[in-house]
């Protein structure tokens, strides 16, 4: 079963500060990537955001669902020794999973984070 791991993940209010404010940051419609690198010898970790602009609760918790489940099926792709954080934007409660994928994707291509072409 799929677990983001404390270790796979950000936690503290710091460590989503240090990315906002060393990490470069891509952007699209939908959602917002910072990246930090760390050293290549780390894991990636991964945080999600949704602001209240996006709407009620339950929005912003589907809109963190899709984000996730995104993850959870690339990362292996991904390459290793970077902090992300994802967030989401208010178009991204209107679309569907495979809208939300391709978009994520393409993000996460321009800051070059996937290791290996789909």
């Amino acid at each position: 079963m799929y677990e983001l791991t404390k270790d796979s993940r950000l936690r503290k209010n710091k460590e989503y500060r240090l990315v906002y404010r060393y990490g470069k940051s891509y952007v699209n419609r939908y959602v917002v990537l910072y990246v930090m690198a760390r050293s290549s010898k780390q894991c990636t970790r991964m945080g999600f955001v949704t602001g209240k602009k996006i709407g009620c609760a339950v929005e912003r918790n589907r809109c963190r669902r899709l984000m996730k489940e995104v993850y959870r099926l690339h990362r292996q792709e991904l390459g290793s020794g970077f902090d992300l954080v994802l967030i989401g934007r208010s178009p991204l409660k209107n679309i569907n999973f495979a809208q939300a994928e391709y978009y994520i994707l393409k993000v996460l291509r321009i800051a070059g984070i996937l290791s290996k072409k789909r």
